[in-house]
């Protein structure tokens, strides 16, 4: 049984500066990924990608100066099998870690 999937990533780069350093701010670069059903969405509600990113970073306090799109896209192939595996074993290392702090804790 094929158990995969295809998605397109888009990365734009976002350069921005912390308002809660003190002056002169650092600019700072980073790429913002997004997939290509996200950006569709944001389409059919008539919001444009940029200034949904600048939104995002300027709600956690930063100065968002531009964001551009990285021209070539890239697919990527996901074994959603191997994916869920994954997932199951950081779920019980998630539990085994809180379990083991709440003994700890209770002595």
């Amino acid at each position: 049984m094929n158990c995969t999937k295809r998605i397109t990533l888009t990365g734009y780069t976002v350069r921005y500066a912390d308002l809660r350093e003190p002056k002169p701010r650092k600019l700072r670069e980073e790429v913002y990924t997004m997939d290509k059903e996200m950006a569709g969405a944001l389409a059919i509600l008539g919001l444009d990608v940029a200034d949904m990113i600048a939104a995002r970073y300027e709600r956690g306090g930063y100065h968002v100066t531009s964001v551009e799109r990285i021209p070539p896209r890239r697919v990527v192939t996901l074994d959603l099998s191997q994916l869920w595996a994954s997932a199951a074993d950081e779920a019980c290392a998630t539990r085994q870690a809180i379990g083991n702090s709440e003994v700890a804790a209770n002595g």
